[in-house]
């Protein structure tokens, strides 16, 4: 994976030049970027050129909403929706990845997700390269290639749209309690907002319909989890899968993102901020806002099927295809031909080691105790995690 992030290398290097922001709507952008308190002179040239990037596509963004507004508005989709969901760290890249493969679907790539207001036209070229440029071979805190072109989840789409987005808390980690409620629970936002964020994820969906000429949908976001009644309402055909994974690799591996992550997008300190902590929280709040929502939708499994990480990699084919079977996607043999050939292609990926403290061990037994029982894994740490 190349060097090792800690949070002090993280406050030590420079990030990148580029933000996500930078591709975010304007108003977006102002806001956050002049009245956000406590931003750090560390990511001063990140802003600025933020303001650059932003001056210039404001007028083609503006061009594109005019020209293709309307037909995005009116998009029909003709197929249902497929949202892969789950914690973060649970393989739910690694389904997008594998499902992405399938030439009947249509999906976001890094390049769309963000800059989602210059999907089309010829005019996005110039701001794909300069992006293209900038990006590391990695995601930095895994081994996963990090391409324009491979697929991505839409979160970073919808905080450059509106007010409300989960990716927020790596931006502004002195708010970070604060955002993740908005993002995942809408907790603290205000009429106006909740309304703008469904709107505004509903033209989305239908934008990239669009783009994509109106193939199936497939979507990858761990925050929309939290998320399935909005979803179903707004895309009442949709499909849902909810993947799962042994909970000890998803909070080493979650607390293990963070270093990499305030690097490139931290606006504010994040001294202080205990990020094992958030993690334990964090963890309990999506997966019983999950498991609430699965009892009182009672979804078919022709609309929800859950899966899990191990099952994944053992039998990515096999697994891929019950998942097909049970949502009722087409052309499955045709798809899985693809996917199989992707799954070879990754054979050799390596995973990351890891180690866990005893205090956290003992709050991961006690506080995710019920996820241990509800999707029958060992309450006991696997054999390459070592509790120290």
């Amino acid at each position: 994976m190349g060097k090792r992030w800690t949070l002090e290398k993280a406050g030590a290097e420079p990030g990148p030049g580029l933000h996500p922001l930078a591709g975010a709507r304007f108003s977006v952008f102002a806001n956050r970027s002049l009245f956000t308190a406590g931003l750090h002179p560390r990511n001063r040239k990140q802003r600025f050129i933020g303001w650059a990037a932003q001056c210039a596509r404001f007028p083609f963004a503006l061009y594109e909403s005019i020209k293709w507004g309307g037909a995005i508005r009116r998009e029909k989709l003709d197929k249902p929706p497929v949202f892969l969901v789950g914690h973060w760290r649970s393989g739910t890249t690694h389904l997008h990845n594998l499902m992405s493969r399938d030439p009947q679907f249509g999906y976001m790539t890094f390049a769309e997700t963000a800059m989602p207001l210059d999907m089309l036209g010829k005019k996005v070229e110039l701001g794909r390269k300069i992006i293209d440029d900038s990006l590391p071979e990695t995601r930095g805190y895994d081994n996963v290639k990090l391409t324009l072109s491979e697929p991505q989840e839409e979160e970073m789409a919808l905080g450059n749209l509106n007010s409300v987005g989960y990716y927020n808390i790596y931006y502004f980690p002195q708010q970070m309690e604060k955002e993740q409620k908005k993002a995942l629970l809408l907790e603290g936002a205000t009429e106006k907002e909740k309304q703008k964020f469904e709107e505004t994820y509903e033209f989305l969906v239908r934008k990239v319909s669009y783009v994509k000429g109106g193939r199936q949908l497939l979507f990858k976001n761990p925050s929309s989890a939290a998320r399935i009644p909005m979803l179903k309402r707004l895309f009442p055909d949709a499909k849902f899968v909810y993947i799962v994974r042994n909970p000890w690799p998803v909070f080493c591996s979650s607390v293990a993102k963070f270093p990499r992550l305030m690097n490139a997008f931290a606006w504010q300190d994040w001294d202080g901020i205990d990020f094992a902590d958030f993690t334990l929280r964090n963890y309990g709040t999506l997966q019983e806002k999950y498991l609430a929502d699965r009892e009182e939708l009672g979804l078919p499994e022709s609309d929800l099927v859950e899966t899990s990480y191990e099952k994944i990699t053992a039998d990515p084919v096999g697994e891929i295809g019950r998942i097909y079977d049970k949502l009722g996607i087409e052309n499955k043999e045709e798809g899985l031909k693809p996917i199989a050939e992707y799954a070879n292609s990754i054979s050799s990926y390596k995973r990351n080691v890891h180690t866990v403290s005893h205090e956290h061990a003992g709050r991961i037994q006690n506080e995710w105790k019920f996820a241990f029982d509800e999707w029958g894994y060992d309450l006991e740490p696997p054999a390459d995690i070592k509790v120290r």
